[in-house]
């Protein structure tokens, strides 16, 4: 049985799991390491916490106040 504390199911359209498919080979990884890895990637981006203030307009950084 699946440990559910540890994995997580998601839902994507055909399409998109198709393109998905095409990189994972490309890139000799699964489906899980692929978003796993593409995930690790982008979030840096969105982890700012003691710099940015989200007020659902966009976020404005408060280093250039």
């Amino acid at each position: 049985m699946t440990d559910i504390s540890k994995f997580k199911s998601i839902g994507i359209d055909v399409e998109t799991f198709k393109k998905l498919k095409v990189i994972c080979e490309a890139e000799r990884r699964n489906v899980r390491q692929q978003i796993g890895l593409m995930v690790d990637k982008e979030y840096p981006k969105y982890d700012k916490k003691d710099n940015v203030t989200n007020l659902g307009l966009g976020t404005l950084d408060r280093t250039h106040s």
